[in-house]
């Protein structure tokens, strides 16, 4: 087994081309800037877990998250038709002892849940259970799927002065299955829809922001294409952006993200200093939470829609695409 923390607390910081199989994050001795160290208790509260999967489709985009926060947990889950142009969504937010959650340490077998109230997400053995319901209507997730085609994006990166993240970024992958919004059901097939994976867990920034693109879509010559791009967390001499064609990686250097802040539905954007990715974004249906808790508090709207433009590999094949479902995501967070 490969533990990202050695015997003496420390760890590696970079891309990993092999997998890690434990984040052992009990074995590092956090400390507050000034050196001291951080008791056991309190060191535990402070780390953070997060795994959400995304799925694309011509009909359909779909997202899915287990959150564990130690003191706070949550679970969503929503579909958008694309067709239809409706968004259905269903969330909940909870006190562990109110709660049931749980994310392994493990990410090259993801292995998470989550229960609360109406709220019931499994993830494990390359499958994904999940219902949820309200007032307004009852969504249901069964899929399988299969992350052995695409090699992810794995990396460690500082932050702030004694804290860091560890992430993987898995696009794209095959699923196959069906989604249940009130009576109407979808089917999934690998021909037809692609599925993402962000697994994140570490001891993050107090107080941190990101903006985020994503997308994981069949390409019109038959290609499969997965895209993840980000600003904010990790770019601690390292980034996080890369993309994969057929499952072959692309690194990309620093991304920008242009956009109105006013208006988030003005076409956005996304370009990198290496000149790698050339996309505009436009949104057509959002989700989004404003919450000031004091302890904790969260600001986030994350866009469904379309991603255009030119991405170019290591090799010097421009790559065109139009049309191309993804996200778009401006977020500000407090833990």
């Amino acid at each position: 087994m490969t533990r990202l923390i050695d015997d003496q607390g420390q760890l590696p910081f970079g891309i990993f081309s092999a997998p890690i199989d434990q984040i052992n994050y009990r074995d590092y001795p956090l400390t507050t800037p000034m050196g001291a160290r951080v008791p056991g208790v309190i060191k535990n509260l402070k780390f953070n877990q997060f795994v959400f999967f995304g799925l694309t489709g011509p009909d359909v985009m779909a997202g899915l998250a287990v959150v564990d926060l130690k003191y706070l947990s949550s679970g969503f889950l929503y579909v958008y038709d694309r067709r239809a142009g409706t968004l259905a969504e269903v969330g909940k937010t909870a006190v562990p002892i109110f709660s049931s959650t749980f994310i392994s340490e493990n990410p090259a077998d993801v292995s998470a849940g989550f229960k609360a109230g109406n709220v019931n997400i499994t993830i494990g053995d390359n499958r994904i259970s999940a219902r949820a319901n309200n007032t307004n209507t009852a969504i249901s997730i069964d899929l399988g799927f299969d992350r052995s085609g695409t090699s992810p994006l794995r990396i460690c990166t500082k932050a702030g002065y004694s804290g860091w993240v560890y992430t993987e970024k898995t696009a794209p992958i095959p699923v196959d299955g069906r989604i249940t919004v009130g009576t109407q059901e979808i089917p999934l097939s690998p021909a037809a829809h692609m599925g993402l994976m962000d697994w994140t867990a570490g001891y993050m920034r107090r107080q941190t922001f990101w903006n985020w693109a994503a997308s994981a879509c069949i390409l019109p010559d038959g290609r499969s294409l997965g895209l993840n791009l980000s600003c904010g967390v990790n770019e601690t001499s390292f980034t996080e952006n890369a993309f994969w064609i057929d499952g072959k990686m692309t690194k990309v250097d620093t991304v920008s993200f242009g956009f109105n802040p006013e208006n988030l539905y003005d076409p956005w954007t996304i370009s990198s200093h290496d000149k790698k990715i050339r996309l505009t974004f436009s949104g057509q249906k959002h989700r989004a939470e404003n919450i000031n808790a004091g302890l904790i508090a969260t600001r986030f709207t994350q866009l469904m829609g379309d991603l255009s433009g030119t991405l170019t590999t290591d090799s010097g094949e421009e790559i065109v695409i139009q049309n191309c479902p993804g996200w778009a995501e401006d977020h500000y967070a407090k833990w």
